[in-house]
C-alpha cells in the first residue's frame, strides 16, 4: 500500500463513527486471527510427496467409458 492510498484510507476511517471503527477493528482482529491459525496449521503439517499409484484398486471405471455420452450430450443441451 503506497503511502497516499493509505492517508485515503486513514481519511476513510476517520469519516466512521466510533461504533463503525470498532466493529471494523474487531472484524479485522477476527480476521488476523483465522489468518494466523491457518499458516500455523499449515505450517504444522508435513510435507508428504505423493506416491504414484497410491490410489490403484480404489477407483474402478467401466469398461465402456463413452457408453453415456448421448445422455450426457443431452442432459446439457448439446443435442
Amino acid at each position: 500500500m503506497s503511502a497516499m492510498e493509505l492517508k485515503n484510507f486513514e481519511n476513510q476511517l476517520e469519516l466512521l463513527s466510533f461504533t463503525e471503527q470498532l466493529s471494523l477493528m474487531e472484524f479485522l482482529a477476527k480476521l488476523m486471527n483465522r489468518t494466523q491459525k491457518t499458516q500455523t496449521q499449515s505450517a504444522s503439517l508435513p510435507n508428504k510427496k505423493r506416491q504414484f499409484g497410491s490410489a490403484k484398486g480404489k477407483f474402478v471405471y467401466p469398461t465402456d467409458f463413452d457408453e453415456d455420452n448421448e445422455e450426457i450430450a443431452q442432459l446439457f443441451g448439446a443435442i
